[in-house]
């Protein structure tokens, strides 16, 4: 038993440390004059893919992406390509590249894109950029046709469409599925979010007595702490996401990435020595936090459509659904452990103590 305790305290935090989040964004229209819009590359990734940094100095500054547009517009053309009515569109870029203002790892280019196409029928697009170098990568995609909007996510190389002959009950279908896929998805690899959902469920078996962790008594104590917790979170969670990808409230992300992770190591501290007054209170208002970490670009993907609703609604079934699976997984074997010894004393200290050190290393890289 030691040694699988062994294995979750040393596997589980490099797991998540591995994980990083890598997010393009299309978003094209079909007009009268052709297919027009734009494509979004995080600067981080397109440095991994063709190197912008040229001077190699760890410093990557604006005019050395303007630089390589020509190598940005090639390789852009090399990993995606859109179709209608079964013939190539050509492509023309109608603007220089921009930037989207944001900092750190949300820092992204926008590439504008115009294509022109004899044909008429649906419209298809094939995309495989980043994928060969980051398996974690995904495209979220806007995709608008006579009237019609359909989004979507692509997490591996391969292509979507939209028929001009679909209903509107086929999109909603199509975006409800795709959004509750990534939304299980996002919640299991979100690093951050798994860490703090699992710095909630170590102590759920336990309870504060004179600032010291003492087993509950029964399992329905455990149960109803830990069932709290997590409809606790995810209503917060639920609020923040739908109230910023409608349009209703805006927090850079910057701040949020940061809040997120400092949420980590608040939540692993009090682990190690109980200290916040009420934890469902806590639980509740770093949720909101966490509800803008994947809004901005959700908002982005779905705006001026009329498919937003579902796009939101199949995204929070889908993180509900990922972090029920992940409590019904954990829950069993907290419960059976709580009483012994090792378990406070091992497990949620050296547990916690690894969470708040990661925490606090997303604290450090987020500034």
């Amino acid at each position: 038993m030691k040694r699988i305790i062994f294995f979750l305290l040393v596997a589980v935090p490099l797991f998540v440390s591995a994980h990083q989040s890598s997010t393009a964004l299309l978003s094209l229209e079909e007009t009268n004059g052709g297919i027009n819009g734009s494509l979004r590359w995080q600067l981080i990734d397109l440095e991994q893919s063709i190197g912008l940094d040229q001077n190699r100095n760890g410093e990557l500054l604006w005019g050395e992406v303007k630089s390589q547009q020509p190598a940005i517009h090639a390789y852009l053309q090399q990993h995606m390509t859109v179709e209608k009515g079964g013939e190539l569109c050509s492509v023309q870029f109608p603007a220089p590249v921009g930037f989207n203002n944001a900092q750190g790892a949300m820092a992204s280019v926008v590439i504008p894109l115009a294509f022109s196409c004899a044909s008429e029928g649906a419209v298809e697009i094939t995309y495989s950029g980043l994928f060969s170098l980051l398996p974690e990568h995904r495209l979220l995609w806007n995709l608008t046709s006579s009237e019609l909007a359909r989004q979507g996510v692509l997490a591996s190389p391969g292509s979507f469409f939209i028929d001009p002959g679909m209903n509107a009950t086929e999109l909603n279908q199509q975006t409800f599925s795709e959004f509750f896929v990534q939304g299980i998805i996002h919640i299991l690899l979100g690093p951050d979010h798994v860490a703090f959902l699992l710095t909630l469920l170590l102590v759920s078996v336990l309870v504060q007595q004179h600032k010291q962790w003492q087993p509950a008594t029964d399992v329905k104590t455990c149960v109803k702490t830990a069932l709290l917790y997590v409809t606790t979170f995810t209503v917060a969670h639920s609020l923040t996401l739908s109230a910023s990808a409608l349009g209703w409230l805006a927090i850079p992300g910057y701040w949020v990435e940061l809040i997120i992770a400092a949420s980590v190591v608040i939540a692993a501290l009090h682990n190690l020595r109980p200290y916040l007054p009420a934890s469902a209170v806590v639980v509740f208002l770093f949720g909101l936090v966490h509800g803008f970490g994947f809004a901005s670009v959700l908002a982005e993907l779905t705006a001026d459509t009329g498919n937003i609703a579902w796009a939101l609604f199949g995204f929070n079934l889908g993180v509900e659904a990922g972090q029920i699976a992940i409590t019904l997984l954990v829950m069993p074997v907290f419960i059976s452990l709580r009483r012994i010894g090792w378990y406070r004393q091992v497990l949620v200290r050296y547990l916690s103590a690894a969470l708040a050190v990661l925490g606090s290393y997303w604290v450090l890289t987020r500034i």
